[in-house]
């Protein structure tokens, strides 16, 4: 056989969207890598098939393939991940240039690492779980001993971002910019008026300033999902039947994990929204409009992966809406991490907070080995970020906090309390 099954992922995206503290960059970094393969597959010049969603692998699939005359396929795509499948080496290399190319061009330092392998016969037939397996081999041997490259070096006399150590090309209303924060401001300023449009953008407005600038970062990430997926596949080894089952698996992933706690979460403050307005903030006089703590902004939506920011006091009712919604899928659990923190504090450590404490569920998650479980962690930054979670609660907090809680026990017996 000729056809190649190939594996695209992009090296160290949580370290590229969140090397920055202007959260406008942080949103557009986002965007850019969600729709990084899809946008790029449009206008490509290479025959493929993107509609992957919604298509049924045909029975005979190979057959179907040949026919075609298509240089590639998507197998699915999601989590930053692409599969695909293509004709043969030339048709893959022909794409990984043109890839490289349009990757440079939209984002100036996302490096992607691309593997394949050739897919063999096994018993007289194509075994997709072998192919697969051998496939995840290799990107994983690519990540460990691939090297990352840097766009460009600096000049003595050039002036450099001190995080990114990249040249600084534009000054604007006193800020610098680097090639790629341009990227990623432009990425966000094309998004920001269709995704953002009844959505807080202003962290100050979420705030009572003066009184209370409390906000949280909710971070909240699907549990076991890599074993999910394997369970889902095992023992489809014909590649029609494993092709359905990773693009079904995709999809219901994002739809119970996303799409559907999303929408529940936009309604609930929504309602909420519209009360306090109409309770509070129609009763004050003009010019005396008081902030509305039920506005959101999502910065992350994607896979099983949701990060957003809210007011801190609107945290137990997202949660609640979030995990409430959750249990009416197919037993599919998840942990949150919640970093509270004052509305001008550096939001990328804030978030690293959020995602040790998200990380502090999981742990418990995994020791206690139960199903249809959620476990909850949260911290108060209430002063400079200088350590990590584990060395901040080891040093102050150890004989103070149960956390993490689990949500339909010990989570509702705290806020009962409150």
């Amino acid at each position: 056989m000729n056809e190649v099954l190939a594996l695209y992922d992009c090296r160290s995206k949580q370290e590229y969207i969140y090397r920055t503290n202007r959260v406008q960059e942080i949103a557009g970094a986002s965007r850019l890598l969600r729709d990084l393969f899809s946008d790029f597959i449009k206008d490509c010049g290479m025959k493929l098939n993107s509609r992957w969603r919604n298509n049924k692998a045909q029975e005979d699939y190979f057959g179907y393939f040949r026919e075609s005359g298509l240089d590639g396929e998507i197998v699915y795509e999601g989590g930053g991940n692409l599969c695909m499948i293509f004709k043969d080496r030339d048709a893959f290399h022909d794409f990984n240039k043109k890839l490289s190319l349009h990757v440079l061009k939209i984002s100036h330092t996302v490096s992607i690492i691309a593997s394949c392998v050739d897919i063999t016969e096994h018993d007289g037939k194509p075994d997709f779980v072998e192919d697969r397996k051998r496939l995840y081999e290799e990107n994983t041997l690519k990540k460990n001993l691939g090297a990352y490259h840097s766009p460009c070096n600096v000049l003595p006399f050039t002036q450099v971002d001190r995080v990114t150590y990249q040249p600084i090309v534009k000054k604007k209303n006193e800020k610098s910019y680097t090639t790629e924060t341009l990227r990623k401001q432009t990425a966000y300023e094309n998004i920001k008026e269709k995704d953002f449009a009844i959505i807080e953008k202003n962290f100050d407005k979420m705030v009572d300033k003066g009184t209370e600038s409390l906000l949280a970062i909710i971070y909240i990430d699907g549990n076991n999902m890599g074993d999910k997926l394997k369970n889902r596949t095992a023992g489809l080894t014909g590649y029609a039947e494993g092709i359905n089952a990773l693009r079904d698996f995709s999809k219901e992933t994002d739809h119970d994990f996303v799409e559907k706690p999303l929408e529940a979460i936009k309604e609930c403050l929504s309602v909420k929204y519209a009360e306090y307005e109409e309770q509070v903030n129609k009763k004050q006089p003009e010019g005396k409009r008081k902030f509305n703590p039920y506005s959101l902004r999502i910065i992350i939506s994607g896979g099983d992966e949701i990060t957003l920011v809210c007011n801190a006091r609107a945290v137990p009712l997202i949660l609640g809406t979030y995990f409430d919604t959750l249990k009416q899928s197919k037993g599919n659990t998840a942990c949150a991490g919640v970093a509270v923190f004052h509305s001008h504090a550096p939001f990328a450590d804030v978030y690293e907070i959020a995602e040790q404490c998200c990380e502090s569920g999981k742990k418990k998650a995994h020791i206690e080995q139960s199903e249809n479980k959620n476990f909850i962690d949260f911290h108060y930054c209430h002063s400079g970020i200088t350590n990590s979670l584990s060395a901040i609660r080891s040093s102050q907090e150890s004989e103070h906090t149960g956390r993490p809680y689990e949500y339909s026990t010990t989570w509702q017996d705290f806020w009962a309390e409150k």
